[in-house]
């Protein structure tokens, strides 16, 4: 198991809008003036989380850094988590908030609700305060309160995660996060959050399940793939597929299917981590949760990827 690489779709609609925020490219709204509000069938916060408040990000020693998006599931708007490269990185905080702010996520179901903004600066306390400083016009979206808390949320959960998978936390502290705008404090992020006291993650706001491997788009080579994610606990269980995207049949052919097993061996409670050999082709590993009693799919994740020889 990766212990650096643990983390867990459908288009946003808008109200009152005739543009959905999953046809944004997630690296800033492009449109001034819009203004963007929560699902119309918003359900509030998750009431399953595989996170706790204390759950980080592990050490790593490769050059991938943690980095949170926003994405539709069950009707309301919540956390995923992706890894990715920065060339040249050198401040491990201040390189995934830029990113944040000023790229686009690998998984096309993902978003972003910032304004590009390339000024980002970040400091730690000895007490694992974080401080972000970012510029006002990263904040130009109009957002409802229910995706501004979202946005900060995004930020506050993706400066954490940098800090501990880069080891510079002190060991036994929960870390916050104190964000100044221009340098200065209590300023009103989106017109209804408050930015006058330190945020720490609230785990209500992270998905119920993310696939961490494979990510969305990557290649495989053929033989055994090791699909790895985490899991908070539905009450009728979770399982997943595998399905062909390259056949001429339709419905697509399914390859596989099981349940999920969470905590086996060495891996935390909440993960799991299985391998299935497959051939040369195009696939989709899709993943949901079931309460019991119903067979509807929640928090239902899924990834594209390919094998090659």
């Amino acid at each position: 198991m990766h212990r650096s690489r643990r983390s867990p779709r459908t288009r946003l609609a808008v109200l009152g809008l005739t543009l959905v925020l999953g046809a944004l490219g997630a690296c800033g709204l492009g449109a001034p003036g819009e203004k963007y509000s929560m699902p119309t069938g918003d359900t509030g916060t998750n009431t399953k989380s595989p996170l706790s408040n204390v759950g980080m990000e592990s050490l790593s020693a490769n050059r991938s850094i943690p980095v949170y998006w926003l994405g539709k599931t069950d009707g309301t708007v919540s956390l995923y988590r992706e890894f990715v490269r920065v060339a040249g990185a050198a401040d491990p905080i201040a390189d995934s908030v830029r990113y944040i702010l000023t790229e686009k996520p690998e998984d096309p179901d993902y978003f972003s609700l910032w304004h590009p903004s390339e000024t980002v600066g970040a400091s730690v306390s000895p007490d694992n305060v974080i401080t972000i400083d970012i510029s006002a016009k990263a904040f130009g979206a109009k957002l409802d309160a229910g995706l501004a808390e979202r946005a900060i949320a995004q930020l506050v959960f993706t400066a954490t995660a940098a800090a501990s998978n880069a080891g510079i936390l002190s060991e036994g502290l929960e870390p916050s996060v104190r964000i100044l705008v221009d340098g200065q404090p209590d300023y009103a992020a989106f017109g209804h959050v408050a930015l006058d006291h330190n945020f720490v993650r609230d785990p209500k706001l992270a998905a119920p399940l993310w696939v961490i491997d494979p990510q969305y788009g990557t290649t495989q080579k053929a033989g055994k793939v090791t699909f790895h994610g985490v899991s908070a606990k539905f009450s009728g269980g979770e399982n997943w597929k595998i399905t062909r995207r390259d056949s001429e049949e339709d419905p697509k052919p399914v390859v596989a299917t099981g349940t999920l097993q969470t905590g086996d061996g060495a891996l935390d409670h909440n993960e799991f981590s299985f391998s299935y050999v497959l051939a040369p082709g195009d696939y989709t590993f899709s993943l949901w949760g079931i309460d019991a009693g119903s067979n509807k799919a929640l928090a239902k994740e899924t990834k594209d990827f390919t094998v090659t020889k």
